[in-house]
């Protein structure tokens, strides 16, 4: 279990958040592998607990955005209508498995790393807070 956030940090369109911060650590299933990624290093099913509130650079979408070794997760995104220089904010749960080909203890693949972004087409946004939370189910 791990948990990660950041405070006042700016973010472009198409941008990661970086996650500086470690809250709390437990175990060794998810573990900061760079600023802005989780590794999950064992096979199972983990949850996901993302939220954040921002400044809007200009009108636009706000929105924040799970990616699974850098590709966008579909069903783990969060969007609003967004106004220059008013707070935003969003929040999702979801689940992401690994399974045992995904996993380093095969020794032929590595860990699986997820990250929080910006997407492209998203308003620039300065992130009051960003907080992730992963926890291992089974």
């Amino acid at each position: 279990m791990i948990q990660v956030y950041s405070n006042g940090v700016s973010v472009a369109a198409g941008g990661t958040y970086p996650l500086n911060n470690v809250t709390f650590y437990k175990g060794q299933t998810a573990v900061q592998n760079a600023v802005g990624s989780i590794a999950l290093d064992k096979r199972g099913v983990y949850v996901v607990q993302v939220d954040g509130f921002g400044t809007a650079a200009a009108d636009g979408i706000y929105s924040i955005q799970l990616t699974q070794n850098g590709v966008p997760v579909p069903q783990a995104i969060s969007t609003t209508t967004a106004a220059t220089g008013n707070i935003s904010s969003g929040s999702f749960t979801t689940l992401v498995t690994v399974a045992q080909n995904d996993c380093p203890c095969n020794w032929t693949t590595s860990a699986t790393n997820l990250s929080v972004i910006n997407p492209e087409g998203a308003v620039d946004v300065t992130e009051g807070h960003i907080n992730m939370i992963v926890t291992k189910l089974c």
